[in-house]
């Protein structure tokens, strides 16, 4: 029994060596951050809408701000100011965050309403987003906006 025991501390030991050492040599991936996006989009049209405005992104309590653009097409008709609030996932680095989004964005507002978007770029950014509006909008449309980093 003591010669079990024996060879199982020096066994534990060895393995202990051995998990270390892979940590020491094997280069860890990328931890994705963890942050939030906050965006005031102006957007307005008929059939063919465009829509601009600004934004944060907080990352790690810094903040960095955003400007939005973009051109969307497909059944719009009005125009409206929505404010966003989201998850950012998959930024591994904040310039990341800078691109053109794709997405299923859809809006209905008549003085108010609300507003969901989940888009992703280039990058495999992807914003998950909800919101409310305000205004006289209707739309549903896959469009691309534009993040930029200021």
């Amino acid at each position: 029994m003591n010669n079990i025991n024996q060879f199982m501390n020096i066994l534990t030991a060895k393995l202990t060596f051995l998990v270390a050492a892979l940590f020491l040599f094997v280069a860890p991936a990328q931890a994705q951050m963890a942050c939030q996006i906050n965006l005031v989009i102006t957007k307005g049209g008929f059939v063919i809408g465009a829509s601009s405005g600004n934004g944060t992104l907080t990352c790690d309590g810094q903040r960095y701000p955003l400007s939005v653009g973009g051109l969307r097409v497909g059944l719009t008709i009005g125009l409206s100011k929505v404010n966003l609030v989201g998850e950012v996932r998959n930024l591994r680095e904040i310039s990341d965050i800078a691109g053109t989004y794709s997405g299923v964005g859809a809006s209905a507002a008549l003085g108010g309403g609300a507003n969901n978007v989940v888009a992703s770029n280039a990058n495999g950014v992807q914003l998950v987003m909800r919101g409310r509006q305000v205004g006289i909008d209707a739309s549903l449309d896959l469009g691309g906006m534009t993040i930029r980093l200021k």
